[in-house]
């Protein structure tokens, strides 16, 4: 019989699929919405994940019995018993399976260390969380949602309209910025206002973009909060040093905000010398199917997670 592997990457702004072989190899992909249970409550997360999976194996003419292992990395789904719920689901889904799902960072963490390799990841896209793993161990630094009130793409949408409407009134000038926002919107954004009030988080940070570009022409309330947004970014990274006491370590870099070239010369800007940034250019769903497959060796199948200094959370 041949045997299978399911990943899932689910975060803000949508939830990628893969289905691969036994070695890894991908076969196939789909995709689907949000998956955060925080944005959507748990039994939406459940109902959109199991759907992606069974749709995967139909499609591919695999049956449930042939997937050895599957693992689902979801923003938001350590919260609660979220997650002991799920690998449930999945098992019963996948009966001849070994089944785990965690946090999206985990996705990340074996994308960018496929053998467990000590190193921090920052993801940065929607929201943003930074997580550390130290001799097996994983340790969590921010992203603690409507807390973190700075330093990814939903954060900057936000200020940046927030910036435009301040020149209503002459607290701040009106410049390139403020010019691109008004540009999207018939008459600007003032008049549609009552309808950017209804956005959802993944709508303000799809703005996030204009920030970069009017950096990119000094505009200054645009590099004010891309200012605000990478020393944030930096404190979760330079806090993760303490884990590594001095040492040099390497950080990945996830989320579509890093895919700006400018993420990168800004993140450098506030980071400790010793921490060797990266981009992460493998899709962070891809480390899903890598954790499904150590899941079956053996090696680092069940991560434990604490929060930073080992104080429980």
């Amino acid at each position: 019989m041949k045997r299978y592997l399911l990943g899932a990457d689910g975060g803000g702004s949508k939830t990628a699929f893969v289905l691969a072989d036994g070695e890894g190899t991908p076969l196939a992909t789909c995709t689907r919405g949000r998956s955060n249970p925080g944005d959507i409550g748990y039994q939406a997360t459940e109902d959109l994940l199991l759907e992606g999976f069974s749709t995967l194996c139909r499609e591919n003419d695999v049956a449930a019995e042939e997937v050895a292992s599957v693992f689902a990395g979801v923003a938001g789904l350590t919260s609660f018993d979220m997650n002991l719920r799920l690998r449930e689901a999945m098992g019963k889904l996948f009966p001849k399976a070994v089944c785990d799902c965690s946090h999206d960072g985990m996705n990340v963490l074996y994308g960018a260390f496929p053998q467990g390799e000590d190193g921090a990841i920052v993801i940065c896209g929607t929201g943003s969380s930074c997580f550390v793993q130290v001799k097996g161990t994983v340790y969590r630094i921010g992203g603690y949602g409507q807390f973190d009130l700075t330093g990814n793409g939903y954060e900057m949408g936000k200020a940046a309209f927030a910036h435009v409407f301040r020149t209503l009134d002459g607290r701040d000038a009106y410049g390139v910025l403020a010019a691109m926002m008004d540009e999207c919107f018939p008459g600007g954004c003032h008049k549609n206002i009552f309808e950017i009030n209804g956005y959802t988080k993944t709508q303000f940070a799809s703005f996030a973009p204009k920030v970069f570009a009017a950096a990119r022409e000094n505009d200054p309330a645009a590099l004010a909060i891309l200012e605000q947004s990478f020393s944030y970014i930096g404190e979760l990274i330079a806090t993760a040093s303490s884990l590594f006491e001095g040492k040099p370590y390497s950080v990945a870099l996830a989320g579509g905000i890093f895919k700006d070239p400018l993420a990168m010369e800004l993140t450098r800007k506030h980071v400790p010398a010793h921490a060797a940034l990266f981009r992460l250019e493998k899709e962070p769903v891809l480390g899903a199917v890598s954790k499904a497959k150590h899941q079956l060796t053996g090696n680092g199948d069940v991560t434990p997670l604490s929060a930073f200094l080992k104080k429980p959370y």
